[in-house]
């Protein structure tokens, strides 16, 4: 398991998109993720998921800004956007400070239909409680994922825009590596820690159909 560093640019896309288009979309969409992982030293991760409601739930991970820039500047993200053009209905950027960004040593290449489970956990947090809310949290994922190499990502950021709004981004090999997960006597102890900091928490499955990152390099 290693920790990225948290100088990286992390970022979601909320992406509504035309039905009529959605077959384009995910064919050009997945080409431009898997090149650029590929090729792109900078760029590290890149997820397209679908939520319940059809919505398109993109997460990108960049080394750092001049990554992202090369990024935008490919051939390849240009041709993504000239189908997005006409595919996407409504498009929301979502800017997060990474806080721990964890993942198993081998990269993570799914580009067809898989049985991984995938979760993005909403939080709300009380005043003043993320520093503490971050280092708890943090501490249990470095264990959790050295113990369990079926956890293959993980990652706690918190929205730029409302600081008291944090995000998780979680990886599992399939539902059963989730169920172990939830059940185990570590995650029950971290969740009775961080009970008292939360005004809210909602959790959103969503369908991973592209989920790939660098793992080593």
């Amino acid at each position: 398991m290693k920790v990225i560093s948290n100088s990286g640019i992390l970022n979601i896309y909320k992406m509504t998109v035309d039905e009529e288009h959605r077959r384009a979309f995910s064919d050009i969409g997945k080409r431009n993720m898997v090149t650029s992982v590929t090729i792109e030293s900078g760029t590290l991760a890149m997820y397209n998921t679908v939520n319940e409601q059809g919505e398109n739930l993109i997460v990108e991970l960049y080394n750092d800004k001049d990554a992202f820039d090369i990024h935008h500047r490919s051939a390849q993200y240009q041709d993504f956007l000239a189908v997005a053009k006409d595919a996407v209905k409504e498009s929301r950027k979502v800017e997060l400070i990474p806080h721990f960004l964890g993942e198993q040593d081998v990269s993570l290449n799914a580009t067809t239909d898989n049985n991984m489970r995938v979760n993005l956990v909403h939080f709300t947090l009380k005043d003043g409680q993320g520093e503490q809310f971050k280092q708890i949290l943090a501490d249990y994922l470095k264990t959790a994922m050295k113990a369990e190499t079926e956890i293959l990502v993980c990652y706690v950021a918190q929205i730029k825009e409302r600081p008291n709004e944090w995000l998780t981004f979680q990886v599992f090999q399939n539902d059963g590596t989730f169920n172990n997960y939830v059940n185990s006597d570590g995650f029950k102890t971290v969740q009775k820690q961080l009970a008292p900091m939360l005004k809210d928490r909602q959790l959103e499955q969503l369908d991973g159909q592209v989920l790939m990152n660098k793992g080593h390099y």
